[in-house]
């Protein structure tokens, strides 16, 4: 097993009245592709936010690379990057001025913008597009393109939040594709998405949230072992709910 590079324990989280984020503890490892799952309104966005530092939880620790990322933000915020459903580009700017763009936002030098620029253009299938505006993209070059911005300064974990929403069965394959290079060149990544099926075939494990807490952890393997063969990761996903 490889070693891990996030590790959560006992995080909590209370948005008004309501506790989105139960005690809740998980670990991802290097270079693995971990799926999050659950219902809407289990406190996933929450979770991502605190993740990325972009809110504080109430209590619990997080370990990021080894270092407490509580008190190393500015570490995790180098070292992480968050693609969102949304679009995250500007619709005015090239491919190559968003990236130009996300990646001063880092603190690069434009040297190094320019060499992971061109690498990953030619990684995603881009090539060609660079000085195409954002507007004029089809929506699956969006997706990817935002890919891009966010692997721009060279992040050892990659958070994907439903990253095939609105796309048709052919682009998300297409999508994941890319995603697969991605996790082959190094890069660890955590992913939500509703399409249970997408999360049991690419995802080395997979966590089941409910209530604002992981109910349940393990590979998709495993939990047919334990459920039934014969049964989808969506017909266990309904029975773990019960």
């Amino acid at each position: 097993m490889s070693e891990e590079l996030l590790s959560l324990l006992d995080i909590k989280k209370k948005l008004g009245k309501k506790q989105v984020l139960d005690s809740l503890s998980f670990k991802v490892f290097e270079k693995e592709i971990f799926g999050l799952i659950g219902k809407s309104g289990c406190g996933k966005s929450t979770l991502l936010k605190i993740i990325v530092g972009m809110i504080k939880p109430d209590g619990g620790k997080i370990s990021f690379d080894k270092k407490n990322s509580l008190s190393n933000l500015n570490y995790l915020r180098k070292h992480t990057g968050f693609a969102t459903q949304e679009n995250m580009l500007f619709d005015e700017l090239s491919i190559k001025e968003n990236s130009f763009y996300f990646g001063q936002l880092y603190n690069m030098k434009g040297r190094d913008i320019k060499s992971n620029f061109q690498e990953l253009i030619n990684l995603l299938g881009l090539g060609g597009f660079e000085n195409t505006l954002v507007k004029h993209l089809s929506g699956g070059m969006v997706k990817r393109a935002n890919l891009l911005v966010s692997l721009i300064h060279s992040p050892k974990l990659l958070i994907l939040d439903e990253p095939t929403t609105g796309l048709d069965p052919l682009l998300r394959k297409i999508l994941w594709d890319y995603i697969h290079k991605i996790n082959s060149s190094g890069t660890t990544i955590l992913v939500t998405s509703h399409l249970i099926e997408e999360i049991e075939k690419n995802c080395n494990r997979i966590a089941i949230m409910d209530n604002g807490k992981i109910i349940a952890l393990a590979s998709a393997g495993y939990f047919k072992k334990r459920y039934g063969e014969g049964l989808s990761m969506d017909d266990i996903f309904q029975i773990i709910l019960k």
